[in-house]
């Protein structure tokens, strides 16, 4: 069976829209402060993941920046790098375990210049919903922080988004 062209273009045009983005759903608000400069957080994604201490779970990431990210680069921390180095984005990224605890976070702002990350009791999560298709809440520095060059920093976001499931 043939279409026409615009019977096609109009057709993938219904199935984008039908598809949408995680970002095109997902709400967000709030901000990262780095050397006292605040920048509005826009766009939020969520992935799951092989859970880090334990396999036979799945832990959930959690990518929040200031401008849309392509669906690659979500998953690419490395990806995103470059594009912060460059001063185009700006990212928070928390992995969250089925406790609804960070386990792990990195900050992506061209200030920092070795990569801003690891585990730590002043990154928190406060969960609103965490029911492996929607991850919903708060996530923020207890505390201001600093980068390894001693940039200051600190952010508070509220968001929800649908978690992409863990691809098999």
């Amino acid at each position: 069976m043939l279409i026409s062209r615009r019977a096609a273009i109009a057709l993938g045009a219904a199935f984008a829209l039908l598809a949408g983005s995680t970002a095109a759903r997902a709400e967000v608000a709030g901000q990262f402060v780095v050397d006292g400069k605040p920048i509005k957080i826009t766009h939020a994604y969520a992935y799951a993941t092989k859970g880090f201490f334990d396999p036979k779970t799945e832990d959930v990431v959690v990518v929040l920046c200031d401008a849309e990210v392509a669906p690659a680069a979500v998953h690419d921390f490395m990806a995103r790098r470059q594009l912060s180095k460059a001063g185009k984005l700006r990212c928070i990224e928390q992995t969250i375990d089925k406790n609804k605890k960070v386990i792990g976070y990195k900050v992506q702002h061209e200030r920092f210049k070795m990569p801003e990350s690891g585990g730590s009791t002043y990154q928190v999560f406060e969960a609103k919903t965490f029911d492996g298709k929607t991850i919903a809440g708060r996530s923020r520095t207890t505390s201001p922080q600093k980068s390894f060059e001693d940039v200051p920093y600190t952010y508070d976001v509220t968001f929800s988004v649908p978690i992409e499931p863990l691809k098999k």
